[in-house]
Order: structure tokens, then sequence, then C-alpha cells
């Protein structure tokens, strides 16, 4: 009869850290989904920092430094549309070797400061409140002050600057709203320079250039 009793006892313990578990494990789930839902707002900080060498015509070369970063505020309309706004300032130095057939050559330095704020349209592809895909365009304007540092002798050129790009990203959310994002920035872009000083305009467009080295990480929160 003891025997019997312990081995109930035992049973219905066992049965109760089951349930316990379950429970655990379901409010975990409801609590993640919930949060999916819950959560309005986001803020993200991204950076970019490297240094990418190309060849140009001939034994021209060029090396180019950058460093990003791109704070982003987002409100979540619903489970598919988020919209926001964005800052971007980014600092660009490039070092320019021109070879000129039988003369020789040199080095130009330039650095190019830009600097810019938007707004921003995002769509989710997959959000279960830990794992987060989406898709963002956006539309942007500010200024752009190119300088020479050394090589030739010139003046500033500042110009406004008028862009608009596409871009994709991946977010996990490791612990309560803390998560980490990769994107890739610029997979479709288009960029307007209207000079300041002289009446010149330039504009560019490119679909996938470079797209490796557009990647960038960042955190983000959301609330």
């Amino acid at each position: 009869m003891d025997n019997i009793r312990v081995s109930l006892l035992f049973i219905s313990y066992f049965n109760m850290k089951k349930l316990y578990i379950l429970v655990l494990v379901a409010c975990l789930l409801a609590t993640g989904r919930s949060y999916s839902q819950d959560s309005k707002f986001n803020i993200s900080a991204h950076t970019q920092l490297g240094t990418t060498k190309f060849s140009r015509v001939g034994d021209s070369s060029a090396e180019l430094k950058q460093f990003t970063i791109t704070p982003r505020a987002t409100f979540r309309i619903d489970k598919v549309w988020a919209v926001g706004a964005l800052y971007n300032y980014r600092s660009t130095e490039e070092r320019t070797y021109l070879s000129i057939p039988g003369v020789g050559g040199g080095n130009i330095d330039t650095k190019t400061t830009d600097q810019y704020a938007g707004v921003l349209v995002q769509t989710y592809l997959f959000d279960n409140g830990k794992f987060a895909a989406f898709l963002e365009l956006d539309g942007t304007m500010g200024t752009s002050k190119t300088e020479i540092l050394s090589g030739v002798t010139g003046t500033p050129t500042k110009s406004d600057l008028y862009s608009s790009a596409f871009h994709a990203g991946g977010r996990y959310t490791f612990f309560k709203g803390l998560g980490a994002e990769i994107r890739l920035n610029h997979l479709a872009s288009y960029r307007k320079l209207k000079g300041k000083e002289l009446d010149t305009e330039t504009s560019q467009f490119d679909l996938f250039n470079n797209v490796l080295n557009q990647v960038s990480l960042g955190l983000s929160y959301q609330f």
C-alpha cells in the first residue's frame, strides 16, 4: 500500500511538473506574441566603418575610407506597416592615385561629409516578436561638402543633397525590447546634388552596387 501511495505521489508530482513546464512555455509564447503586437515604437542606430580599394582607368586607383552613423525612430501602424524618421551622418575620405603616361602620377586626397534627414516607410515580411525581417524605403534631403585635403589646390564644394533608397533588414530581439539588427543598405538608390555656389546639378542611380560594402550593424529597442 505504501509503495502504491509513493508511486501515486511520484506520478502526481511528475504530472504537476510537466503541467508547470507547459504553463511556463505557454506564458512565454503568449508574452512574446503580445509583445510583438503591443510594441509600437522602435529606435535604432547603425554604423558603417570600412575601407574599399578599387581600380580606375589605366594605372589609376582609389582607396575609400568611410564612417557612417544612422539613427532611426519608427512607429508601428499595424503588423505589416511602420513609418518613421532618420538622420544620417557620413564622412568619406578618398585617396585617388592618378597616373599620366609620360608624366608620372600623384595622389589627390579629398574628404566628403554628408548630413541629411528624412522620412521612411517599412513593410514587415515576418515578425514573431523575436525575429523580424523587413523592407524599407526612405526619402531624404540635406547637404554635402567636399574639400580637397592634398594633391591639388581648390575650394570646398557645397551642395544640396536629395536622395532616396531601398533597403532590407533583419532584427533579433534578445532581451526584452533590446535587439540586434543587420541591414543591406542602398539595394537601389538615387542621389542628386545641386551646387550652392555654382549652378551645377548631378544625379546618380545605383542598383545592387557594392552590396556587401553597404552592410551595416546596429542595436534597436522596442517599447
